[in-house]
């Protein structure tokens, strides 16, 4: 694009335009149609790069279309493949964006908080390529929501803009080919964060008046958690609607030399369980199955001696239309020093634990007593 220097009429000065000037009686230049509709398709032309819609209203968008366009890069060496994208993260201590349930007069509503970080993919080919991104949240609050309604709160990048939206669905959808969700649409929003979605809760509304109730999602590097433990206490391993599945290892290498270490699910929750001791000293199991009728707690730690040494592995399945799990353990036992294997014990254990909103709020209580370094490994699988 340059001046309309071959149109004679144009009145150029010295190559530019000019004023026209009526004490001397000199002419101002006149803007051939060509050249102004050309400097227009130039800056409309930069506003669509930056996936915007001009707005003859708006005199801001030429400079966000720069800042867009920038911010992709059209290098191509830095974007990566969509699908090698890490899954998007909040930036905070447990993963979670701490999110706001308001009553009014329909089903409610939720709002999010300012100041979070937030990483997530931004397509910079469409369906090829992408860069991650980080973000600051900027408050926002959802309209009027639909009384007993499931819904779930999304975010992605539209417009070079970190956007929130709502998005009815089931915790069972299926991520959408283009591993984008539909603001405002009537289904098929609960599947699982993608590099360029993040699903950041579910969130259940009741009777109109009432508020409603949220279930945040866990969004962090790894959907793991350690710990190790001393002396007596609660530690509660993290649990979200997204879980299809969990591992949990807990071992107990130098137990306490004159009681008893314990690691034990809390007992609130369980509808019953059963298990089954086995001993290479004996030729018969002994075994407990009166949990389906009396409820009892999966079992983790079944230290019977002063001085064992344990590890336990534990699996569960999650059920969360029905708010439940199926758990199953194996534990081996050995007492430290014992030369014999009398003291050896193996346990199969299973158990089934309903979920009440303080599991996904907390997570699921383990007790532990007489602890010594015992360390917790505990994964969600999705």
């Amino acid at each position: 694009m340059d001046y309309p220097k071959s149109v004679p009429s144009a009145g150029l000065v010295n190559g530019k335009f000019i004023d026209e000037n009526p004490l001397t009686g000199t002419p101002g230049s006149l803007i051939p149609a060509a050249w102004g509709n050309g400097v227009t398709e130039e800056i409309v032309n930069v506003i669509k790069a930056g996936d915007l819609m001009p707005d003859e209203t708006r005199f801001d968008q030429l400079l966000l279309a720069i800042q867009i366009v920038s911010a992709k890069g059209w290098n191509l060496d830095s974007a990566l493949p969509i699908a090698s994208l890490p899954q998007p993260t909040v930036a905070t201590a447990d993963g979670r964006l701490a999110v706001t349930a308001i009553a009014s007069v329909n089903g409610g509503k939720v709002s999010v908080p300012a100041g979070v970080l937030v990483s997530i993919g931004q397509e910079v080919v469409a369906g090829k390529l992408g860069r991650m991104r980080t973000f600051t949240t900027q408050a926002w609050s959802t309209a009027e929501l639909l009384p007993s309604t499931s819904y779930f709160l999304r975010a992605q990048v539209i417009g070079d803009l970190l956007t929130f939206y709502m998005q009815r669905g089931t915790i069972y959808d299926v991520v959408p080919e283009g591993l984008k969700g539909t603001a405002n649409a009537a289904a098929g929003g609960g599947f699982q964060s993608t590099p360029l979605d993040i699903c950041l809760a579910w969130v259940f509304t009741a009777a109109p008046g009432s508020v409603p109730v949220i279930r945040p999602i866990y969004n962090r590097h790894r959907l793991s958690w350690t710990q190790t433990v001393n002396g007596n206490g609660v530690v509660y391993l993290p649990l979200d609607p997204h879980a299809r599945a969990a591992r949990l290892v807990v071992g107990n290498p130098t137990p306490l030399p004159t009681e008893i270490s314990g690691v034990s699910f809390a007992p609130a929750g369980w509808i019953g369980a059963n298990y089954c001791f086995l001993s290479p000293a004996l030729t018969t199991s002994s075994n407990y199955d009166t949990g389906w009728t009396t409820p009892s707690p999966c079992t983790i730690f079944t230290n019977n001696f002063v001085n064992d040494a344990t590890v336990t592995t534990l699996t569960a399945s999650f059920d969360h239309n029905q708010l439940r799990s199926l758990w199953q353990s194996y534990q081996a036992e050995h007492t430290l020093g014992s030369t014999s294997a009398v003291s050896d014990e193996l346990l199969f254990a299973m158990g089934i634990k309903n979920h009440p909103i303080t599991d996904y709020s907390v997570g699921i209580a383990v007790n532990f007593s007489a602890a010594v370094n015992v360390s917790l490994s505990w994964e969600l699988i999705r």
